[in-house]
């Protein structure tokens, strides 16, 4: 038998070490990382012209905010001698060449809705937006062909697509308009659109 002078004494001793076990069973759930972003590699004038970015607007301080390359003064419409018929449909093909997590996000037209020369967007239908997520450097030498459950992916002039880095750094890609912008660019002899990004 336990006398109440004991009791007093090991009750609250059981009830602290089940505390601590429960709090260090709680604790060993979490993990605790510290990730350090590197410092980006200086860009060649080369890389800076093929592709567009652009910072998202937040409100924190300039020091805190990612450094980004300026827009190159380039077209940003593609010659159209070598872009597909507007009424036919492509393939597209992503690159990731960053060193960042990626998802890419494409809004696509509804079929028939586009008109020749509709520039605001009343006259348009979208589809809901659908995306696929890459790995840093996925598809870094040919690039990826992207599909959809349900068949294959058919890229049309006027879709848009956008990229945004999944790490945190608030860096993103785009928006890039099929047939309108720099990106993505047309490849006459696979027949295909591809999506190269570049840190």
């Amino acid at each position: 038998m336990l006398t109440d002078n004991l009791k007093l004494k090991l009750y609250p001793a059981i009830i602290g070490v089940m505390g601590v076990c429960l709090t260090a069973l709680l604790f060993s759930r979490f993990e605790v990382q510290v990730l350090t972003e590197p410092a980006p590699p200086e860009q060649s004038a080369a890389n800076s012209e093929s592709f567009e970015r652009s910072p998202v607007a937040s409100p924190v301080s300039p020091a805190a905010a990612p450094s980004v390359a300026p827009t190159p003064a380039s077209p940003s419409v593609p010659d159209t001698s070598q872009k597909p018929e507007a009424s036919s449909a492509q393939n597209l093909r992503v690159s990731n060449q960053t060193e960042y997590p990626v998802r890419v996000a494409l809004l696509s037209q509804k079929p028939g809705t586009v008109e020749e020369g509709a520039v605001d967007s009343e006259n348009r239908s979208y589809e809901q937006p659908v995306h696929w997520d890459f790995a840093p450097g996925e598809g870094k030498s040919k690039g990826l062909k992207l599909s959809l459950p349900d068949g294959t992916l058919q890229l049309q002039t006027g879709d848009v697509l956008m990229a945004f880095a999944q790490d945190g750094s608030r860096r993103y890609w785009g928006p890039y308009v099929v047939g309108k912008t720099a990106l993505p660019t047309w490849n006459l002899t696979a027949q295909e659109w591809l999506l190269n990004l570049q840190p």
